[in-house]
């Protein structure tokens, strides 16, 4: 035999050996551990244990990392061993990761896993569309609306039972829950559009834009529902004195894991927060005698269509594009997305499920306050948050200018001018 033809053959030989001990004809080795990353969880052994009934139905052993810090996210994502399965905390940057070929478009998985699509509710996956593909897959949701303290609307007299049908409406009312001593000095505020963090995409929402159209090819941060949602918040500061309300509420935000919680302590008559404040971890462990109400938030007057408007945000599932074993990736997914684990979940955590069949368990629909959330995920009007790859550095900017204007009572409209041109520059430059 020809000596070169021998080599080869023995090289062969050997290489068939290795790739059979490796499982053979090029196939993966046998999946016997996943790793899961989750951006949030307060009770990291509360996730493990559920992702131990996956081990228990497959025996496949899943290791759980929670919380994951956001400055690991990146790394997660590049390094040369990633998770398999990925949880963010919000889609904000789902896009932008797909463009640099960080995560996978799920529509493999999602074929892999026999995920039903049709059993999420749609604004909540709509935040995962990028045209025909989907980039990652909502796991549990949250929305926010009014809250009203019905102690102090029957002080004020105001009827406990009827929150404000209009944002204009809501001013009326804020004023008249609102007192201020004869130095100026506020000793209680009806409303604070700002309380806890900024909730501008809601109110943007009700005046009928946002900071990009629907598509996210256009800037709109200087259109008119824009400033109109900055002058509908600055009243609530300017009409009090922006110093005086800001000395007033210093501090606040400090408290909102505890009894001090201005909502609680009849500082604060009404402000915007999520479906958990209804759940046994918020209100009712910390003020349990508390007397209040939950609504959708009102829509303007002159746009009553806008009713039950809210915002989506929360909660994605993405696969690394770097994960070794896709199928056993997207067979996990598949586990996580079911109805059943959907509402043990998010039950657990008093969040929005995603699913429409987990949202028929009696955890969700019993209490009658955490219904108003699953009537507005429902909603046709629910709405998601338009994201771009400049996300990130925008939201950065808007801060300061929730600083110029609520915080320092400043005009809008040539800060949002100043706005629009710097960054449709960059929008359009991060689209080429």
């Amino acid at each position: 035999m020809n000596k070169k033809i021998f080599t080869l053959l023995s090289m062969f030989v050997v290489l068939s050996m290795v790739l059979a001990a490796c499982g053979g004809s090029g196939q993966a080795e046998e999946v016997t551990t996943l790793r899961v990353w989750i951006q949030w969880g307060d009770n990291p052994q509360q996730i493990q244990t559920l992702f131990d009934k996956y081990t228990a139905e497959t025996g496949i052993k899943v290791e759980v990392t929670a919380p994951l810090e956001v400055d690991k996210i990146i790394p997660a994502l590049t390094g040369s061993e990633p998770p398999d399965v990925l949880v963010l905390s919000g889609g904000d940057l789902v896009k932008s990761y797909y463009k640099e070929g960080l995560v996978d478009d799920l529509t493999g998985a999602i074929t892999t896993g026999n995920i039903d699509l049709n059993d999420f509710f749609e604004a909540p996956l709509d935040q995962c569309r990028s045209g025909d593909k989907i980039l990652c897959l909502p796991w549990g949701t949250d929305m926010y609306a009014l809250f009203w303290n019905k102690d102090m609307f029957e002080a004020a007299g105001l009827d406990p039972e009827t929150p404000p049908a209009t944002m204009e409406e809501l001013a009326e009312f804020a004023d008249k829950l609102t007192k201020v001593a004869a130095d100026g000095t506020v000793e209680q505020i009806g409303f604070l559009p700002d309380m806890g963090w900024d909730h501008s995409d809601l109110y943007i929402n009700m005046y009928g834009g946002f900071w990009y159209n629907e598509d996210g090819t256009q800037l709109t941060a200087n259109s008119q529902p824009v400033v109109d949602a900055l002058l509908w918040q600055q009243q609530f500061y300017t009409n009090y004195g922006v110093d005086n309300v800001m000395a007033f509420s210093s501090g606040w935000a400090d408290t909102y894991m505890s009894a001090d919680y201005p909502f609680y302590t009849g500082k604060l008559a009404m402000y915007v927060d999520g479906e958990w404040m209804t759940g046994p971890n918020f209100i009712s462990a910390f003020k349990p005698e508390a007397s209040y109400g939950v609504a959708p938030f009102p829509p303007p007057a002159s746009n009553p269509e806008r009713a039950n408007t809210a915002v989506v945000q929360g909660t994605v599932a993405v696969i690394p594009s770097g994960a070794v074993n896709k199928d056993a990736s997207a067979k996990l997914l598949a586990w996580m997305m079911s109805p059943a684990i959907v509402a043990e979940e998010f039950c657990f955590n008093a969040n929005l499920p995603t699913s429409k069949k987990a949202a028929e368990d009696p955890c969700f629909t019993s209490n009658p306050k955490f219904k108003v959330f699953t009537d507005l995920i429902a909603s046709p009007n629910a709405k998601i948050i338009v994201t771009t790859p400049i996300s990130l550095e925008f939201n950065d900017a808007w801060g300061l200018v929730i600083e110029q204007v609520l915080h320092a009572g400043m005009d809008p409209k040539p800060i949002l001018d100043e706005l629009q041109a710097d960054f449709e520059v960059k929008l359009a430059e991060a689209l080429k």
